[in-house]
């Protein structure tokens, strides 16, 4: 990885009232990253954001956008591009003819508006106003507008939180792909931890306004990631995995298994389950929801 495009260090923040949002966060994002930041509703991670934006301020800390303060000199924000919960852009216009305004404001060139078109999927609605496309249309005209000042590095502020499930899809994979064609740096955050398993490599977990994990996604997931197992005799089938030495859970005719990264383990146990009589009729890996994996409350 490159150099640090981001570094927050022992931020505190509290709103008027007291009511602490930051309690001593620190994290760093290196160039060509794609960071996950996860943590349930409420837990900091828009302030975290808005800190490391400069939108807004801190108690004290120190940080460092393209190794300005960008606070006290909004130009750090110049190669980035920000997509928030719900975007708002100019409504009386067709989308198309807005980004070609802010691309004569970057002075992107010629080519950029015709780009951003493609890479976000608004072929064929280009010609929309905002308030006529979708809430997926939406993000992703958001997504964009934020592509035509040609950023090293994006903030997607829980970018798929208003969308159906497809739409969701759509845009986690628009962000992924802006990553692996263009080398973006990527800092996404989400409350929903299946999505960030989509795109990110490493996730930044917050809880209560402070840091309480960061790292490689897999090491943060651990053993918390459970293998579901359907099964004609349930009991015959968690004994052949206790005696490899996995963690089982019986529930009805399911059973569940610690993975700890043992997937071909776990197979040629199940293979000695179904020649000792079971039958194993599913098998699949059970979506943990935020609080179960990360231990967030």
């Amino acid at each position: 990885m490159g150099r640090e495009i981001l570094v927050v260090d022992d931020v505190y923040k509290t709103y008027p009232g007291g009511v602490r949002a930051l309690h001593g966060v620190s994290l760093s994002i290196r160039k060509g990253e794609v960071v996950g930041l996860v943590g349930s509703n409420g837990s900091g991670k828009t302030t975290l954001i808005k800190v490391s934006l400069g939108l807004l301020s801190r108690d004290k800390g120190r940080v460092e956008l393209n190794g300005v303060d960008p606070f006290k000199d909004p130009r750090a924000r110049e190669n980035v591009g920000i997509v928030f919960e719900r975007p708002t852009l100019p409504s009386g216009i067709p989308v198309k003819r807005l980004l070609e305004i802010a691309a004569k404001i970057y002075g992107a060139p010629r080519d950029a508006v015709d780009e951003a078109i493609e890479l976000a999927g608004l072929r064929g609605h280009e010609h929309k106003s905002f308030p006529q496309l979708s809430a997926g249309l939406k993000q992703r005209a958001a997504i964009a507008h934020a592509l035509i000042a040609q950023p090293d590095f994006i903030v997607a502020d829980e970018p798929t939180s208003n969308l159906d499930p497809l739409e969701r899809v759509r845009v986690i994979e628009l962000l992924s792909r802006l990553n692996r064609e263009k080398g973006v740096t990527l800092l996404i955050s989400s409350h929903i931890i299946y999505e960030i398993m989509r795109v990110a490599v490493r996730v930044v977990v917050v809880s209560k306004g402070r840091v309480v994990r960061d790292g490689r996604i897999d090491e943060i997931l651990g053993s918390n990631v459970k293998a579901r197992i359907r099964a004609t005799k349930p009991s015959l089938v968690a004994e052949v995995l206790r005696r490899r030495g996995f963690k089982t859970k019986i529930l009805g005719a399911t059973v569940y298994a610690s993975l700890d990264g043992r997937k071909e383990a776990l197979m040629e146990a199940l293979l000695e389950a179904e020649k000792l009589g079971a039958y194993i009729v599913s098998f699949d890996v059970a979506e943990p929801s935020i609080e179960e994996v990360l231990s967030l409350d």
